[in-house]
């Protein structure tokens, strides 16, 4: 086999019998844009839209308020020094005041509305190390494809533009294609809907204006003049603002309210809009299209759930950039001693459904609850979760001499006898004596617990404790105090029966 074949193109632009040589580059081909005879520029008319810039909002909180981190790209010192060197520029551009990363990051999640967004790297050299002073947005406006690579228009170059050099801009695109290297502009698909939107609001204010106010109709008596005509006509616009109007001596004016016209036609229209909007941006309509009398719950976390998928894919987006960067730090400094470290976002993940096991393990011979900051900081349990009070309930502890969680039949107001209160006397000696053994073990179990580090190694620890708990003397202790009782009982009971005589019922 020809391995030149093998690194030869044959599908790129330079093959493309469709592709128009001596074009210095490729010409968005949006659909939206080219019928509409518009230029990306559209988009920020589009983004004044209050329903538009919601959902942008809603969409760019969902990432941002998600946690980051810079994972090593191996074990070597090499390694963790270039994740240290990522670590420490991450920390300096949070701190920008002009162009902070938390603005970078977002910019960079423009990409899936604008189709494409790059961000000029602006380096600096300090100590012995490159790390990048900021990052600085690149308008779309500026940037051009020429279908094999992206170039910038500046003042010398304002046609074909000028190569981008290395280690310089960081591009996104979203949902590039060799037909469509400008990227899939979510924006463009919200272009009629927002326009229909308008539109509407348009004819509902008309509407409103037309019909929501009183037609004021004069007449004039005999044969008047054209003067006079207009006179009456000026005084009577004059009232649409203001309630009163000097009219001529015999003009008789009358108010008529217009009956037939249908608001709920445009209301409508302007609803539909929004819901498609909210379909191309956050892909749910709930907000817009569900009213109090449809929708349910299990619709609404359908939806919810739906929009955290979209949110996810625009942070591996980001992060597959802020991958470039990294490898580009790394390369400046270390050369290829070092592998790459990783942008890497964190799990949002529920607490463990079973970790409330863990927490009973460790408090059961406490009465009431554990407290619940111990509970949430030792599980991480985040501040969404933290009104679920079942997830730190103690075991249910029975009152001593029964009371409403416990069986109270056979309380009475009277006296103890000289036997039951050998028997009160007995039940509250093993109580003390079980108490001390159970102080023991407790004492272990949260020890473990407050020890580990995660859920897991808290279950894994509780299970190599659990042999060396206190069981046997707890349960000798519980089998004598049931004999006992249960001894008692029979002689109670034969004490009764013979107490009682003959009768057989007794």
């Amino acid at each position: 086999m020809n391995n030149e074949e093998l690194l030869r193109q044959i599908a790129d632009h330079t093959s493309d019998p469709s592709f128009v040589r001596g074009l210095s580059a490729l010409p968005n081909p949006d659909e939206v844009l080219r019928k509409a005879g518009l230029s990306h520029q559209i988009y920020d008319q589009v983004m004044s839209d209050s329903h538009v810039i919601a959902k942008v909002i809603d969409r760019r909180s969902g990432m941002l308020r998600r946690e980051w981190q810079v994972k090593a790209g191996g074990e070597q010192s090499a390694d963790v020094r270039a994740a240290e060197l990522c670590q420490q520029a991450l920390a300096q551009l949070e701190e920008h005041e002009e162009y902070p990363l938390e603005n970078s990051l977002g910019i960079l999640q423009e990409a899936a509305l604008r189709g494409h967004r790059a961000l000029e790297v602006v380096w600096r050299f300090e100590s012995g190390v490159w790390l990048p002073a900021f990052l600085r947005d690149i308008p779309n406006r500026r940037l051009i494809h020429t279908g094999v690579q992206w170039r910038l228009q500046t003042l010398t170059e304002p046609s074909y533009g000028m190569e981008l050099p290395p280690y310089k801009a960081l591009v996104a695109s979203h949902m590039a294609s060799t037909d469509n290297p400008y990227g899939e502009a979510l924006l463009s698909r919200c272009y009629w809907p927002y326009l229909f939107k308008h539109s509407g609001w348009k004819w509902w204010v008309t509407l409103a204006e037309k019909y929501g106010l009183p037609w004021i109709i004069a007449q004039l008596g005999g044969k008047a003049e054209e003067p006079q005509r207009r006179e009456l006509l000026g005084a009577l616009v004059a009232m649409v603002v203001d309630p009163v109007a000097v009219v001529p001596e015999g003009a008789k004016v009358d108010f008529h309210l217009t009956e037939g016209a249908n608001p709920e036609i445009h209301e409508r229209l302007i609803r539909t809009c929004n819901g498609e909007i909210s379909k191309v941006l956050v892909g749910q309509t709930l907000s817009t299209e569900m009213d109090g009398s449809s929708g349910s719950r299990a619709a609404a976390e359908t939806h919810s759930g739906l929009r955290d998928e979209i949110v996810e894919a625009d942070g591996k987006l980001v992060g597959r950039v802020m991958n470039r960067l990294f490898a580009w730090i790394t390369e400046l400094n270390l050369g290829d001693k070092a592998a790459p470290p990783k942008f890497v976002w964190l799990e949002e993940q529920e607490p463990p459904k079973g970790w409330a096991a863990v927490a009973n393990l460790a408090i059961k011979a406490m009465p009431g609850r554990v407290p619940l900051r111990w509970a949430y900081d030792k599980f991480g349990i985040g501040e969404e979760y933290r009104d679920d009070d079942e997830m730190v309930a103690a075991p249910a502890v029975r009152p001593a001499g029964g009371g409403e969680t416990g069986a109270d039949f056979a309380r009475s107001d009277e006296p103890f006898t000289a036997e039951q209160q050998a028997l009160e006397e007995l039940a509250e000696r093993s109580a003390a004596t079980a108490t001390g053994i159970l102080a023991a073990n407790e004492a272990k179990l949260l020890g473990v617990v407050e020890s580990a580090e995660s859920y897991e190694e808290a279950m894994e620890r509780l299970l190599e404790l659990y042999p060396d708990l206190e069981t046997e003397a707890l349960g000798d202790l519980l089998t004598r105090t049931l004999t006992a009782a249960s001894l008692y009982g029979s002689y109670t009971a034969k004490q009764e029966t013979a107490e009682g005589g003959d009768d057989p019922d007794a």
